[in-house]
């Protein structure tokens, strides 16, 4: 694909994830993303034959991140918990459309609960257990929860915090490292063994 027709596509799909996310699928219509792509509608169905298909090829990558295993290593359970959260709250401030696509698709599409589903899990939700379960091993986490609970727990701190700063409330005076740095200590003194301390 030449330059010419790949910047063409790519802004369709800028142009269908900012409308998607702003109206809602149902309320948005070829012709509005053509024109805020600064393309024809012929031009865009092109490269996407219908609606759904470019609700499909904005989605999935959407999902795809929301979904993608966080790095592994030997770093302390605290730097890591660090690092996979301000992971995702780069990737939702560099694409601030995308999350509220896929969260839009979540809520009112079957199809896309089970297309995500068993992404999430062979992806994320197994890096993550065990990931917890090494850290238990390590002495790092308690080891009378069970490693899917401890798993639980991060992802609702996680996922509540990325939506109240990027979608709830991005307007408030936020501090991300103060705010990360909170979320883990609340986390590790329900979470943490006795006597352990953040590395």
């Amino acid at each position: 694909m030449n330059t010419v027709l790949k910047e063409k596509q790519t802004a369709i799909l800028a142009a269908a994830e900012r409308l998607f996310a702003e109206r809602g699928y149902a309320a948005t219509r070829t012709a509005d993303v053509a024109r805020a792509a600064q393309v024809t509608e012929r031009t865009l169905f092109k490269y996407f034959p219908d609606k759904e298909t470019l609700l499909n090829r904005v989605v999935l990558p959407a999902m795809s991140a929301a979904a993608a295993a966080p790095q592994t290593g030997d770093a302390p359970f605290g730097d890591w918990f660090a690092a996979f959260l301000r992971g995702r709250l780069a990737e939702a401030q560099a694409r601030p459309h995308a999350l509220r696509v896929v969260l839009i698709a979540l809520l009112t599409s079957e199809a896309a609960r089970q297309r995500f589903g068993p992404l999430w899990k062979r992806q994320l939700w197994s890096a993550l257990v065990k990931a917890i379960v090494r850290f238990q091993a390590r002495g790092e986490l308690r080891r009378d929860l069970d490693a899917e609970s401890l798993t639980r727990m991060l992802l609702s701190l996680s996922l509540g915090y990325l939506l109240t700063r990027t979608l709830v409330a991005p307007a408030l005076a936020w501090n991300d490292e103060r705010e990360i740095e909170r979320l883990l200590e609340v986390l590790q003194r329900g979470a943490a063994t006795s006597g352990f301390v953040a590395g």
